[in-house]
């Protein structure tokens, strides 16, 4: 089916470049859309590691500043833990 004000010229050699001119635009769609799918993937799985170190820099806080954190001690928690907070923060923002 063609629109009635499409004007298709007669010579096969310029149908045949059309159609390769149409043919080489789908395939640049598909790419695109492939594209399009890999990076929304990607920004998926960025977004769970922001919401993953967000948690976790909550709990630090809460740790370290929590009305609990007095009865913990001078930090709330030991140096052990604080590095592997960082450490893990580090690993998410490389990663990211």
């Amino acid at each position: 089916m063609t629109p009635p004000d499409l004007q298709l010229p007669d010579d096969v050699e310029t149908l045949k470049a059309m159609v390769l001119a149409m043919a080489d635009k789908a395939a640049r769609t598909d790419a695109l859309e492939s594209e399009v799918a890999d990076l929304k993937a990607r920004n998926a799985d960025a977004d769970e590691r922001i919401e993953r170190l967000t948690q976790i820099l909550k709990a630090f806080d809460r740790a370290r500043f929590g009305r609990r954190s007095e009865k913990l001690g001078p930090s709330g928690i030991d140096d052990e833990q604080q590095a592997f907070v960082f450490e893990e923060i580090e690993t998410g923002i490389a990663a990211i």
